[in-house]
């Protein structure tokens, strides 16, 4: 009889494993990031093994633009993804329950990660010559369009002549070389890998501001309160590698080249981004309030605050 209870009581376990087992299988994340410097650490972090000593399984899918990843993110395709202050924040303001958990890039005007470019034989130089023109950007809820439109304006010249068109960015240099379209607001490492094709202009992020954070990472409001500890393990572990990534460029760049299809030489000598470190308000507001003032459609100016989950 003792023998058949102890049977009986291995086959329990089988079926049933202890509660102690099942809270050391790591969660599975899916991450939906777009393959560029400003969301480096998140290919940092799973290189460097920061996510697998968390206990998380953190699976990778690329998109091409912020707008689509904040789609796929508030569908449930995603469980965090990589987006543009600007684009949560219309999607905010649109009623989607989605907010920042984590910190990204830095724009700093002496860095000069993103650019207004035009074809080398082509003559547009001023705001003003950009009247009538076509411009691609990644988004029409991006910051390569706020961006734009406020250099534009500030600098004289007519935004609603301009014809705005969504590329993504590995496919901008060409279309500006052949003229398909007159300019293109390209950001790196795809900056660097378009130099023997266009020229620059301006680094129009600066009239946004000459330093704000321009990314970051988000979940839904969902997602975040089924997942609270995972939620707060992803945001120190990145915040973690943002501080490796601003003092190991050359390590980082390495890494880079592994999933954006960079080449050495480019890794080598293209301007590398600032990461944040902390969800600071202060240094997210200024993406609001150009989205706010520059939206194609109606919205409010929404306290930076409102973004930022806080554990």
């Amino acid at each position: 009889m003792r023998t058949f209870t102890f049977v009986l009581l291995a086959l329990a376990l089988a079926a049933f494993p202890s509660a102690a087992l099942r809270a050391d299988t790591p969660l599975t994340i899916n991450v939906i990031s777009l393959p560029s410097d400003t969301a480096g650490t998140l290919y940092y972090a799973d290189e460097l093994g920061y996510f697998k000593a968390a206990g998380l399984d953190v699976h990778i899918t690329d998109m091409t633009a912020s707008p689509p990843i904040v789609a796929a993110v508030a569908s449930g395709a995603g469980d965090i993804g990589f987006s543009v202050v600007t684009s949560t924040a219309v999607a905010h303001e649109r009623g989607i329950p989605v907010r920042f958990i984590a910190p990204g890039a830095m724009w700093v005007t002496a860095n000069g990660t993103a650019q207004l470019v035009v074809a080398k034989d082509s003559p547009l130089q001023t705001a003003a010559s950009f009247n009538g023109k076509t411009i691609a950007v990644t988004g029409l809820a991006d910051l390569t369009y706020y961006g734009t439109k406020a250099w534009l304006e500030r600098n004289g010249g007519d935004t609603s002549t301009v014809k705005w068109v969504e590329l993504p960015f590995p496919e901008m240099a060409a279309a500006v070389a052949q003229h398909r379209v007159d300019a293109a607001m390209i950001a790196e490492p795809f900056l660097e890998a378009a130099k023997p094709l266009v020229k620059f202009v301006a680094p129009v992020d600066d009239a946004v501001a000459p330093r704000f954070m321009s990314t970051g990472w988000i979940a839904t409001d969902g997602w975040i309160k089924a997942h609270p500890a995972e939620a707060e393990k992803f945001a120190a572990i990145m915040s973690r590698t943002s501080q490796w990534a601003n003092t190991h460029q050359k390590e980082s760049a390495a890494i880079l080249q592994h999933h954006t299809r960079i080449t050495p030489e480019v890794a080598a000598t293209m301007s590398r981004v600032e990461y944040a470190t902390t969800l600071d308000p202060k240094m997210l507001q200024p993406s609001i309030d150009a989205a706010a003032k520059y939206s194609t459609t109606p919205m409010r100016d929404t306290p930076a605050a409102e973004l930022i989950w806080k554990p």
